[in-house]
């Protein structure tokens, strides 16, 4: 048990979360039959978060989120009723998640547009209330791999849907490339850079799954397909994704064997030139250091440091609306767009909450991997490993993609990050 767990306040929260569940067990409620081995409130959870990254971006609201989310736990408690069970502490998410929510409330009072902060912290609260329930309702094996099952069926329809409008010419946003411009995949995400994000948080845990399926048949047969979203990931011509990715299957090489990472290398480098011409420019221009390449972040990020430096104790609050007031004072009229936030997950967080904000971030954020490492190291043996590896790929993936990119800008991104780190938090516990 750790420290936070001998707690009183890790009791009181524990005691808060089994209200609920006792109110309701004196209903005569009955325990529904498990499908496929998963019960109704873990289908429902499932099938919610597949729907929500399928739905088209022209169609998609977040507040459906907020509304699933909200069903969810209902869903959960009435489960958890039926079956007489206690429902998970909420404060297995840790002090440090728990503290950065707490924040995100907070900053309404010193916000400058207090609608905008609460708006932005309502997705917040609905993104660990999803990462709650996926921790909460998948602590076996076997459950999380029926998730990771759905996660690679949910990874292959947007990627159809994705190459289908780019075949067809329906994508909506393009890139310049050397004076011209491209056709970028966006898909259900709206924009490339956003499913980038989405495609290499999903892919590592996709692959994993169909590799360790029974049998060789098997194996080929599920990975041959998640070519497709490779294609796609191309595609978006969003170097965040790319490099998210890259680090991500670097690791699952590393993990299954490091020689193999020379051969992967000049593999990579050698299919590099066999792409057109356009994918190979905007991969190359990874290697210029510009402004210019960098699509003005150097400068953006000099005026937001700018911004924090007096800002640094409690922040500006949560939300573009709280960004350009802050930001206006500041700009120095070199960038020729005004942008919504400081295009970087960690400079946002600490402009937005402050510096104790900020640092309860980065608890939550990096301390997930000391746990998922600690869980590797409990499983003796290598093929029970592969789980918590995927989620440290994935993860640490989403990490670097904070650097150049607020990678929690698009709401839809921010949720399906809590739920890997939900999942995360269930594989650590489950040693």
């Amino acid at each position: 048990m750790t420290r936070w767990e001998n707690t009183s306040v890790y009791r009181a929260l524990g005691t808060l979360s089994a209200l609920p569940v006792r109110a309701l067990s004196r209903l005569p409620l009955k325990a529904g039959k498990r499908r496929c081995g998963l019960s109704f409130s873990q289908w429902f959870l499932l099938l919610g978060m597949g729907a929500m990254l399928c739905v088209p971006h022209g169609a998609w609201n977040n507040l459906y989120a907020v509304l699933f989310a909200l069903a969810a736990l209902l869903v959960y408690w009435f489960g958890c009723a039926a079956r007489k069970d206690v429902p998970r502490n909420i404060g297995d998410l840790g002090p440090a998640a728990l503290g950065f929510l707490l924040m995100t409330v907070l900053c309404t009072l010193w916000a400058g547009n207090k609608a905008g902060n609460l708006r932005v912290a309502l997705f917040f609260w609905t993104g660990f209330l999803l990462a709650y329930l996926t921790a909460a309702q998948f602590r076996t094996r076997t459950e999380r791999r029926a998730a990771a099952a759905a996660l690679y069926i949910t990874l292959l329809g947007v990627s159809l849907y994705g190459l289908w409008n780019y075949v067809t010419g329906a994508e909506a946003s393009d890139v310049p490339i050397d004076g011209e411009m491209y056709q970028r995949l966006g898909a259900t995400l709206e924009h490339g850079i956003n499913c980038g994000e989405f495609l290499a948080m999903a892919l590592p845990i996709a692959l994993v799954w169909a590799l360790t399926a029974p049998t060789k048949a098997r194996r080929i047969a599920l990975t041959v397909p998640l070519l497709l979203p490779c294609a796609a990931i191309l595609l978006t011509y969003a170097r965040t994704g790319w490099i998210m990715l890259a680090l991500a299957l670097v690791l699952l090489l590393w993990y299954k064997k490091k020689i193999l990472l020379l051969p992967a290398a000049a593999l990579g480098i050698g299919a590099l030139f066999l792409l057109p011409e356009s994918l190979q420019a905007r991969f190359l221009s990874m290697l210029d250091f510009s402004n210019a390449s960098a699509s003005g972040r150097f400068v953006l990020w000099s005026e937001c440091l700018a911004v924090w430096k007096d800002h640094w104790l409690l922040g500006i609050g949560l939300g573009p609306e709280n960004f350009s007031a802050a930001y206006a004072p500041y700009a120095t009229g070199l960038l020729d767009f005004q942008p919504p936030h400081s295009n970087m997950l960690y400079l946002e967080m600490f402009l937005s909450t402050g510096i104790v904000g900020g640092l309860l971030f980065c608890g939550f954020f990096f301390g997930i991997f000391v746990r998922l490492r600690r869980a590797v190291r409990a499983r003796p043996e290598k093929r029970d490993r592969w789980e918590a590896q995927a989620l440290i790929a994935a993860l640490a993936g989403a990490a670097l993609g904070g650097i150049p990119e607020y990678i929690w800008f698009y709401p839809r991104i921010l949720f399906f990050w809590c739920a890997l780190f939900g999942m995360a938090l269930a594989v650590s516990d489950d040693n």
